[in-house]
């Protein structure tokens, strides 16, 4: 966590503390496990709405092509493949066999043949389509300034165009919620987890599906005319510059377990911020004494992975319906501590 080439760095900061407290009470393995199974079954479900989008001719590049882990250690290798369940594992000769263009010194690798995978930005602007399509106003390059309030409904936000009139809200702004959160009465311990990604021209005899550097927390995936190498998390609030450091780390891994790829420029690099919370999982929520406003933000790593089942969870809020999931363990408030409060009546006569 302190090496700057690190996969997880943490720059050092008064201001990341208290998340890092909460992070080490929510790595304690009874709450791993609870976390996990949450995440796994808000995750399966979003699989199925996204196998729909892909039906229904969502042009977001969806391919099911399998995923390849592979790892170098053999420790790590045994301990994944005692949790392979349904996944074939593979032998350092069956990886060669499946993927010949990798390197010869892994140890093994665990292939899930059923993944599918899809390019983020086309997903993003063929959803942004869709919506247009459907009577949605997509107003690019407006910034929320603050919120106009009236009891406890939020009647209009003020933003760089203007007031806009809203009848609902719903907060997803990623890293900047905390701060629209507070507004709302919800205080939301998100920190910025910045991740890089790094495209190449893509060539043939290329690796066909995405495969995952186990040891490097790396993960190339092939996306048409390119291929993207992305990883990595480092929080740092949210400072977006570039640590060139970091995407060597990204590029070197790659370059020694596939050697073709060492010799390859970048066509693009980027970064992004990721929303994390403690517990690694997102809040899906009603803000605090607010009718009309709605929280989904803090999905870190799983963004695009967990966005259907999110849209599908906040219309089931928005509109009073029951969700199709539990939303307790997704509350706004389970970061807050417990207090003992008096009657209403007792402190509205001592206010």
């Amino acid at each position: 966590m302190t090496r700057p080439d690190s996969p997880f760095f943490v720059r050092p900061r008064p201001a990341v503390v208290p998340w890092l407290t909460r992070f080490a009470a929510a790595s304690m393995p009874q709450r791993v496990r609870r976390s996990t199974a949450v995440l796994r079954e808000l995750a399966l479900s979003s699989v199925e709405l996204h196998k729909e989008l892909d039906a229904a001719g969502l042009d977001a590049s969806y391919r099911r092509r399998g995923l390849l882990d592979v790892f170098r250690g053999k420790r790590a290798y045994e301990a994944a493949q005692a949790q392979a369940q349904s996944a074939e594992t593979l032998t350092a000769e069956e990886i060669a066999e499946t993927a010949p263009q990798l390197s010869r010194d892994f140890a093994g690798g665990i292939l899930h043949r059923d993944e599918m995978h899809c390019d983020p930005l086309r997903f993003v602007l063929a959803t942004g389509a869709w919506a247009t399509e459907l009577g949605t106003d997509i107003r690019n390059g407006v910034e929320v300034l603050g919120v106009r309030r009236y009891g406890d409904r939020v009647q209009s936000l003020w933003t760089t165009r203007g007031d806009i009139s809203v009848g609902t809200v719903v907060v997803a702004t990623g890293v900047w919620s905390p701060e629209l959160a507070r507004d709302f009465g919800a205080r939301l311990p998100i920190e910025g987890g910045k991740g890089y990604h790094v495209d190449l021209e893509a060539r043939e005899g290329d690796p066909e599906l995405p495969i995952w550097l186990h040891e490097s927390r790396v993960v190339i995936t092939p996306l048409g005319a390119r291929v993207r190498l992305a990883g990595t998390l480092e929080l740092t609030g949210t400072d977006d510059a570039v640590d060139a450091r970091r995407v060597r780390a990204i590029t070197d891994a790659v370059g020694r377990a596939l050697p073709a790829f060492h010799e390859r420029g970048a066509t693009h690099v980027w970064r992004g911020l990721r929303p994390c919370t403690p517990d690694g999982l997102p809040v899906i929520d009603r803000a605090p004494e607010l009718e009309n406003v709605f929280l989904a933000t803090g999905h870190g790593m799983w963004g695009l992975q967990l966005a259907p089942v999110t849209a599908q969870l906040v219309a089931a809020l928005a509109t009073g319906e029951t969700p199709a999931h539990d939303l307790h363990p997704l509350r706004a408030d389970r970061f807050e501590r417990r207090r003992s409060r008096a009657p209403r009546h007792l402190a509205d006569s001592t206010s």
